[in-house]
């Protein structure tokens, strides 16, 4: 878009796509893949990418014979077995699908091993089935296929770049088509749990959760709930707390005016999940809750190891709001403290000589 005004994160401006006859759309392959033309030149408009950042997507030289399919389809681009980035990542092509009269098949480039990844067993098919999309019309490409049209709607957001009202759009219809539903138990303030994650990787989560419970948020485990059951209590609740991440991201489904607390588990910032309360109209509170005694971790954002705890920004933090850690409270956190360092310090030596050693 030439004529775009930016107001911070949000673009305005008509979104648009691009249609190209003859297009083979190429399976993912590591961080490439995407649609070239008839004369194999890559179609910039399929890759995900603002400016010269690039997050996926470009071409390869494909050895593998094609397969023909005379029919047009919508290209959504690649998709993620990650809840976090499926969120951002993962539809910001949905706004065309959305409006779009025919039904016309829906493509992807699937990166897990495990195919259709929209299916009716997985969150991510469970999410399209509540914005009302048909799963049949999707089809995961998984080798080099040519469509007679493939169309290409343009990006409605990219991470800590920009959103657009179209973007925001796809998750107020998911919330309007839950909020709907009766049979789902609601709460003023709840808390989303990391702790009974399998790939759990945040030490010192449990002192935390236990002063949340006792201020009185239902504290949820979010991966045992339905995508349906998880919007109901977003959309529903009043004030939103969890640790900075996954979780927290959630916030594009609660209602304007909610009260966001996200507990930062590293000096490093998300950038999603700024634009995901700026969609939101959202002011969140930032409590910092993490340790880091050592240089080189957390090894990246996402591959922690996190060392969090009861700290002094979260005291200060409940001072303000008129709450005391009782003496109980104090010991049990401090006990806690030396423990989860200690493991803590044996993880950074198994992530770093075993785990993710190069």
């Amino acid at each position: 878009m030439q004529t775009d005004e930016i107001n911070g994160l949000i673009r305005k401006g008509k979104l648009h796509t691009k249609t190209v006859e003859n297009a083979t759309i190429l399976p993912a392959k590591g961080r490439l893949g995407g649609v070239v033309d008839s004369n194999a030149v890559l179609v910039e408009e399929s890759l995900y990418r603002c400016g010269e950042l690039i997050l996926w997507g470009g071409g390869y030289e494909c050895t593998e014979t094609v397969e023909e399919i005379a029919e047009t389809v919508i290209y959504i681009g690649w998709m993620q077995r990650h809840w976090g980035n499926f969120l951002f990542d993962c539809t910001a092509r949905l706004w065309y699908v959305l409006q779009e009269t025919e039904p016309y098949r829906i493509v992807y480039c699937g990166e897990s091993q495990r195919e259709n990844e929209l299916g009716e067993a997985s969150p991510y098919g469970e999410f399209m089935q509540i914005l009302g999309i048909d799963l049949r019309r999707f089809m995961d490409i998984r080798r080099p296929t040519r469509f007679g049209r493939v169309i290409i709607p343009e990006l409605a957001g990219f991470p800590g770049t920009f959103y657009t009202d179209s973007y925001a759009a796809v998750f107020d219809r998911a919330a309007a088509s839950v909020s709907q539903e009766t049979v789902y138990k609601a709460y003023d303030k709840i808390y989303l749990t990391r702790r009974q994650m399998s790939a759990c990787k945040e030490l010192g989560e449990k002192e935390i959760e236990m002063i949340f419970r006792r201020m009185g948020y239902q504290v949820i485990a979010p991966e045992r709930l339905t995508v349906r059951e998880q919007i109901y209590l977003f959309s529903h609740c009043r004030s939103f707390a969890s640790i900075e991440g996954t979780t927290s991201h959630n916030i594009l489904f609660a209602r304007e005016g909610t009260e966001h607390i996200i507990l930062r588990k590293q000096s490093d910032r998300n950038m999603r999940q700024i634009a995901f309360d700026q969609i939101k109209g959202i002011v969140p509170e930032y409590i910092d809750v993490y340790y880091e005694p050592f240089r080189g971790f957390p090894i990246s954002h996402d591959a922690g190891p996190f060392y969090i705890g009861v700290t002094s920004s979260l005291k200060a933090w409940l001072y303000r709001r008129g709450e005391r850690l009782s003496r109980r409270e104090k010991i049990g956190t401090g006990c806690a403290r030396i423990w989860n360092a200690l493991v803590y310090a044996l993880k950074c030596v198994y992530y770093k000589y075993w785990l993710y050693r190069s």
